[in-house]
Formats: C-alpha cells, sequence, structure tokens
C-alpha cells in the first residue's frame, strides 16, 4: 500500500502532479480549504475512489492540528509528501492567529503539518518534496524576521518563505534522514496560473507583464513528478531541483545555522499557540 499526500491539488502545477501520479499509489489523501470545489474537481478523475479530501486551512495552525489528525485516524504510514500549496500576499496581512499570511501558507502550515505526520513518514521512510522557487535568491539577507513582521514588501517576503522551503528541506534532511526519510526542494518554473491574486497592485503588474515567458502548469509539474517517482538512491537528499536536476541554491539557502534557526523559530510559534509541546 503507497500513500500520498498532497497540498494544494485543486490549482495549477498541483492539479497536473495530482493527475500524474494517481496511478502510482494506493490512496491519496488531499487537504483542501474548498471542499466543495475539490469534490467537484476530482469527480473528473479516474480511480477517484482512492482519493481522501481533508478539511484543511494551511493559513490556520489549528486547522492544519485538525486534518493532520483525521489523517491519522485514516492512516499510520505516508510514504510520500508533497508540499506544493503556497501563494503570494500583501505584505503585513494576518492571519486569525495574528500570524503573517505568506508565512504560514507557504511555510508554517506545511512545516506543523510535516511534524504532526512524522510517525507515518518515518514508517513510510517517506520521501518529502516542497515546491521552492528561483524566487529564493530575492532573500539576500534574514534580519532574524522569521515570521515576517517586519516585512512589508510583497516580493521581498515571497522570496523570504520561497527560501524557508528550501532551508526546511535540509532540515529535514539533518534531522531525519537516519530514520530512512529524505527531503527535497525545487523550482517548478515561472508558471502561467491564477498565482499572485491576491498581491498588490505592482506586484500584479511585474506577473502580468512577464507571463507571456512563462510556461504551462503541466510543464512545471514536471520536475515534482519526476522526484516522486525516481528512486530515492538517484536523488540527493537535501537537495535543491531544477528542470529534474540538481542545481545550487543560494549561499544562505545552503547554510545549516539558518535551517537550524528556522526550525527553532517556527517550533517557538506553535508552543506560543499551545499546539506542540515539545
Amino acid at each position: 500500500m503507497m500513500n500520498l499526500l498532497l497540498t494544494g491539488s485543486t490549482s495549477g502545477i498541483g492539479w497536473e502532479t495530482l493527475k500524474a501520479l494517481l496511478p502510482h499509489f494506493d490512496q491519496l489523501f488531499l487537504p483542501v480549504r474548498n471542499l466543495e470545489k475539490a469534490q467537484k474537481m476530482i469527480q473528473s478523475l479516474p480511480e477517484r475512489q482512492k482519493i481522501q479530501l481533508i478539511p484543511m486551512d494551511l493559513s490556520s495552525m489549528h486547522s492544519v492540528k485538525k486534518g493532520a489528525q483525521l489523517i491519522l485516524k485514516s492512516t499510520d504510514q505516508i510514504d510520500l509528501l508533497i508540499n506544493n500549496a503556497g501563494g503570494m500576499y500583501p505584505g503585513g496581512k494576518l492571519t486569525e492567529e495574528k500570524l503573517d499570511l505568506t508565512f504560514t501558507t507557504n511555510h508554517l502550515g506545511h512545516f506543523l503539518l510535516t511534524l504532526e505526520l512524522l510517525p507515518a513518514l518515518k514508517k513510510g521512510q517517506a520521501k518529502i518534496i516542497n515546491v521552492s522557487s528561483e524566487a529564493h535568491r530575492i532573500a539576500t539577507s534574514l534580519n532574524e524576521d522569521w515570521g515576517l513582521r517586519k516585512a512589508g514588501n510583497t516580493i521581498n517576503a515571497y522570496g523570504k518563505v520561497k527560501l524557508y522551503n528550501i532551508l526546511f528541506s535540509k532540515e529535514l534532511k539533518s534531522k531525519f534522514e537516519t530514520d530512512g526519510i529524505q527531503a527535497y526542494a525545487l523550482h517548478p518554473g515561472a508558471v502561467k496560473t491564477a498565482f499572485g491574486s491576491e498581491t498588490s497592485f505592482i506586484a500584479k503588474a511585474i506577473i502580468r507583464a512577464t507571463q507571456l515567458f512563462f510556461i504551462s502548469p503541466k510543464a512545471g509539474a514536471q520536475t515534482s513528478i519526476f522526484l516522486a517517482l525516481t528512486p530515492k538512491g538517484k536523488l540527493k537528499n537535501g537537495g535543491y531541483y531544477d528542470k529534474k536536476k540538481p542545481k545550487n541554491p543560494s549561499s544562505i539557502a545552503s547554510d545549516p545555522k539558518a535551517a537550524t534557526d528556522l526550525w527553532n523559530y517556527s517550533l517557538d510559534v506553535l508552543r506560543e499557540l499551545n499546539l506542540i509541546s515539545i
């Protein structure tokens, strides 16, 4: 029995990833924010009986905790986790838990989800795939503002969280390689989707001006699919991939201290919300 968990599955590269991987797994768990939309979408899929939809809003840590508990009631083993969901939002936009929306949707929600599912991931000796971006190179300094509480610029905030995806992958390798878990980050390419629709006017203008050079969601999903289906022995644990090949990320993304600091900060935030005790 091979089990997959994929976030952000109802649009863009997530939808293309889901369609490509559906034949290869026995059970697919899809955390979704809009349950009604997801139910309608999967009706078009073959083997849709394999799919279990899990209500979850990745920007809400309490929702993530509840959704993870539902998943663990259905299975004790996950073989592949793809942290694909993400978004670009106006700087300073806060969630109900008073956290930055860009930070929670792109990093902290996936961090908590992965943490909660660790027993099942260890049992499956899972691969964990984190969808990052070449936009991580925008982040040239971290300034210890891990939670983006001082970040007012949409583009800079997005660059930071895409950097976090790579740091998260590297820390997962450091902490859980001995458990058989492997983690990778990737750049999907500049993909033409509705991405960025909730950003500032300037950010929208930049996205629209460059969309002529964007690739299709199907093309953007190819590196995720490659990492999902390629045997572990042929992949670089902790690696950053672009166009199905390893690529050197920025120097900050390769800093082990930054990876550990991000991990510890993320734990501290979750402790403040009384969601974890470790």
